[in-house]
């Protein structure tokens, strides 16, 4: 993954992407999926109200039942707790072994027929938000890959994380960057590009950190806690700061 190029940069504009449709369709791309049916709409909202607040064992059974037979990407080895979102979750892919902590959020709002798919034996805590990103985002979490606390993912250029990977509490990863060119035209109206972030195996991340649109991490790669990482980093290093500095390589051992 870590010897892999961001593919060319692209500009989004969300505002005039979806410009033509109403209010109710928004509503329904926002949490079914674009050009869902009402249907659609109405038993995907009746079946996440029964079992959003269940408590308890019976609550975690009832959820992988009904969950694993309503949506084709939910491994029946999975593992959903309480109160956790899910946006558009026919494009979530969760393998074995996945635990979706209580209150997280996964938000698969994208043209991407797998907007967020999460491997084997991973497990994302409390509170963290993976968020594809529309139009075309998508989040990739490798095989026993855990993600802290409060961690928010975007996803809009495409993030792709490796496997064993280990990203602390409070992290923000966001695959995207707005716009700023038009000195005559505010900010929120100008869009936003998009490369890409790609991080390898075996990486740890630590708690607080920021990664840019753009980045490629390496392979076996220690970023020190609240670090600020806009440039791609080598195999087999250590950095940390704001922005990120390297502090040792495989070269100086």
């Amino acid at each position: 993954m870590s010897n892999q190029q961001q593919g060319p940069q692209r500009h989004y504009d969300i505002s005039s992407e979806y410009s033509e449709e109403s209010a109710f369709e928004k509503y329904i791309r926002l949490t079914v999926g674009e050009n869902a049916s009402l249907f659609s709409l109405l038993w995907h909202e009746l079946l996440l109200s029964f079992c959003l607040y269940l408590p308890g064992i019976t609550g975690l059974i009832i959820r992988k039942l009904l969950y694993t037979l309503c949506f084709p990407h939910f491994n029946f080895k999975s593992y959903v707790g309480r109160q956790v979102t899910l946006r558009c979750p026919r494009q979530i892919s969760l393998g074995e072994g996945v635990i979706i902590d209580d209150e997280v959020h996964l938000i698969a709002t994208s043209r991407h027929p797998q907007a967020i798919s999460i491997g084997k034996n991973s497990f994302l805590r409390s509170h963290a938000m993976v968020n594809a990103g529309p139009p075309e985002g998508h989040v990739t979490i490798g095989q026993r890959t855990s993600i802290g606390q409060n961690t928010i993912l975007y996803g809009n250029g495409g993030l792709l994380i490796g496997n064993d990977v280990m990203i602390g509490g409070n992290c923000f990863i966001v695959a995207s960057s707005h716009v700023y060119e038009q000195s005559d035209k505010p900010m929120n109206q100008q869009g936003f590009t998009a490369k890409g972030i790609r991080i390898g195996n075996n990486v740890w991340i630590g708690a607080g950190v920021t990664i840019l649109d753009g980045v490629t991490i390496g392979d076996n790669v220690i970023i020190g806690a609240n670090s600020v990482v806009n440039h791609t980093i080598k195999a087999n290093s250590k950095v940390a700061g704001s922005p990120a500095r390297l502090i040792q390589s495989d070269e100086q051992l």
